[in-house]
């Protein structure tokens, strides 16, 4: 890596012609008018002294201050009007140097015909320096302005191996840009246009292997197809930082910016172009997070669809200050409903959701109410004032550990408050109720995964007793089920980044520990679409792609913060927590498959449960858990669900109890 050059290294007149472009780069109008009319009175006295000694005239010289006045104003008041000045140099077009050579013309158009007028014998002369004068000072005028835009190459030859602008800044970072070639050349040019003393764009990665070793704009391009394309590439370059524009898989299943941060490269992602000129640095950049290296396809939704079960509805989000919740509120925001109300039992989250929901939208007429479902009589107030339409419920609570430590609070608020908030649904005749599950509801291991799991029992069987009961169902109950959702509370990445932020250790619990992974932006899409398209009594869920190796995680995250795994931040095996599986699952071996509309959602048809006999053994439970007779809730639940297995959990010890309840029908 060369090190920073100093005006020293330069030839003295690469150094003034450097700082003359950059002054008439940055110049204000006035400063550019100035300069216009100085160089067009000079070349003008030159036409036509060259006219005059060529026809051999005498009238120049003793002339000249009635010449050059004429001129002067002449010039002055065309260039003046046609507004040529008012264009920034550095942002000149086609149109401005057409629009330039129009105010030369007539400028030099009228200077002629006043010297005809003044000094006729002399019309051979006037003739000439009219064309000769058009030509030149065309030529200077438009010429200076595309040597200041363009010049910048020919002022580095003067010192090959550094760059000329360092004279400026001396301290900017070389960086190669990566992505698509159209989108890498719009942004080289905005960096040249705009003025930026940050980065300097050495190099491009191309996935077209006809560019290779050629130059765009005089920056050369590199093909890389193999992994030691990269680190040749990168030596060539001497450049340590890539900087993503846009995203694209340049090496076939393994994406690029894996083998640059095996490699020790720092990685950045370019904003779009509005956020470029926004900042007026023609290269804003921010760090690549740890979402855009999950390999996850974009997901589509039917917009057109999911807008006519949601436009000029009332909509309620219960646990509306989560995660999920919240981002539900953003994107249902966005379909004009007739109102939306945010529930939630937690002050401070609310108040900031909703204070963000008025700045964004705010024609969304909104109401909060700070309600725990679990009380069906606040519920039941909140239901019948505002007799929502529909009805996403995401609230509930969702960490492992902390459910295994409280079982009895977990039931309470996980099946207790579903059970709650799917029977007023139905007593105030919502058209829709959505359920928010997790995958930790299949073959459950956990107290929260069997929570969830009897949620999702009791919905299923309320919509299907509604079913035998009535011809047209007055509310459809619909779950959903996916699985970790990146950047959620209870997700590894904000715990990953707090201990890289603190030096480490990155704590994994198992070497071969995996997870799938969502974002949360498309994981409410989901949700959203499959409450479109739910009929009743469905269980739809979500493809999450591949699994994601945890340990493969923490080591992508400490790269990413430019740091090196083991060396810089250790890694330690903490052990499975309670509850805790080495795998999640989607459905269980005994739900049937079945295709829908949408390549990324299924639908799981499960056992089916009588209401009454169901209703009854989750009184008894909830009976249990509110009088926190933990042994006792335990034991109900796993009666309950005969696939609930403990996994290292003090409460293995009830795995042996025999399911003596019959549920099913």
């Amino acid at each position: 890596m060369n090190s920073a050059p100093t005006n020293k290294d330069y030839h003295v007149v690469a150094r003034f012609f450097y700082h003359v472009r950059h002054y008439l780069l940055n110049a204000d109008a006035k400063a550019v008018f100035l300069v216009d009319w100085i160089l067009s009175s000079l070349i003008t006295l030159i036409a036509c002294d060259y006219c005059r000694f060529l026809y051999r005239g005498s009238w120049l010289v003793p002339n000249l201050p009635y010449v050059s006045a004429i001129d002067m104003v002449i010039t002055a008041l065309v260039f003046w009007r046609v507004g040529v000045y008012k264009t920034m140099i550095r942002f000149t077009t086609m149109r401005d140097l057409l629009k330039l050579m129009y105010a030369i013309f007539l400028s030099c158009f009228l200077t002629c015909v006043a010297y005809f007028s003044v000094w006729i014998d002399y019309y051979r002369v006037h003739f000439a320096c009219l064309l000769l004068n058009f030509l030149m000072t065309s030529l200077v005028l438009v010429g200076y302005r595309i040597a200041c835009i363009g010049g910048r190459k020919w002022l580095e030859s003067s010192k090959s191996n550094v760059s000329v602008s360092s004279l400026k800044a001396t301290s900017r970072k070389r960086v190669v840009l990566a992505g698509k070639l159209d989108a890498c050349v719009q942004k080289v040019q905005l960096l040249r246009i705009l003025k930026n003393d940050e980065f300097e764009v050495v190099g491009l990665l191309s996935s077209e292997p006809k560019t290779d070793r050629r130059k765009i704009n005089g920056i050369p391009v590199r093909f890389v197809q193999q992994e030691f394309d990269v680190d040749e590439a990168m030596a060539f370059f001497q450049a340590s930082t890539i900087v993503f524009v846009g995203k694209e898989n340049f090496l076939g299943k393994k994406k690029l910016a894996d083998i640059c941060l095996e490699k020790g490269l720092q990685l950045l992602v370019s904003h779009d172009m509005l956020s470029s000129f926004h900042e007026f640095s023609g290269f804003s950049v921010g760090e690549v997070q740890i979402e855009d290296l999950l390999s996850r396809q974009e997901i589509a939704i039917d917009e057109e669809l999911i807008s006519q079960g949601i436009k000029d509805m009332v909509v309620m989000i219960t646990g509306a200050a989560g995660s999920i919740g919240s981002e539900l509120v953003r994107q249902i925001c966005r379909f004009a409903p007739r109102k939306i109300v945010l529930l939630d039992h937690a002050e401070t989250p609310l108040w900031l959701i909703r204070q963000e929901i008025e700045r964004t939208f705010p024609g969304v007429p909104l109401a909060t109410s700070i309600t725990n479902v679990s009380h069906r009589r606040q519920l039941d107030i909140c239901m019948r004032q505002y007799r929502p339409d529909l009805i996403f419920h995401a609230a509930a609570y969702k960490h492992v550990p902390l459910m295994e430590e409280n079982p009895c609070t977990a039931v309470v608020n996980n099946v207790k408050g579903t059970m709650h908030a799917a029977s007023l649904a139905v007593k105030y005749k919502a058209k829709r109720f959505v359920m928010v599950s997790t995958d930790k509801a299949v073959n459950p291991t956990s107290v929260m995964g069997a929570t969830k799991r009897l949620a999702e029992i009791f919905v299923q069987s309320l919509n299907e007793a509604m079913q035998k009961e009535e011809e047209e169902l007055p509310t459809v109950f619909i779950t959903t089920r996916f699985g970790n959702v990146l950047g959620s509370a209870g997700s590894v990445i904000p715990l990953f980044k707090e201990q890289i932020k603190r030096g480490g250790p990155v704590t994994v619990t198992h070497p071969e520990i995996i997870r799938y992974f969502m974002t949360i932006p498309e994981a409410c899409r989901l949700i959203l679409q499959a409450n479109a398209m739910g009929s009743g009594g469905d269980v739809f869920v979500f493809d999450m792609g591949k699994q994601v190796k945890i340990m493969d995680l923490a080591k992508k995250m400490i790269r990413l913060s430019g740091l090196s795994p083991m060396k810089d931040i250790p890694i330690k095996i903490t052990g499975l927590r309670p509850g805790e599986k080495l795998y999640e699952e989607l459905l269980t071996g005994y739900e049937g498959t079945r295709e829908t509309a949408h390549q990324r959602i299924r639908i799981f048809q499960t056992q089916k449960y009588d209401l009454t006999n169901l209703k009854q053994k989750m009184d008894s439970l909830v009976f249990q858990a509110e009088a926190n007779n933990l042994e006792e809730t335990v034991r109900l639940m796993k009666q309950l669900i005969p696939e609930y297995k403990s996994n290292n959990s003090p409460y293995q010890l009830y795995d042996s109890v025999e399911t003596t309840l019959p549920l099913f029908q």
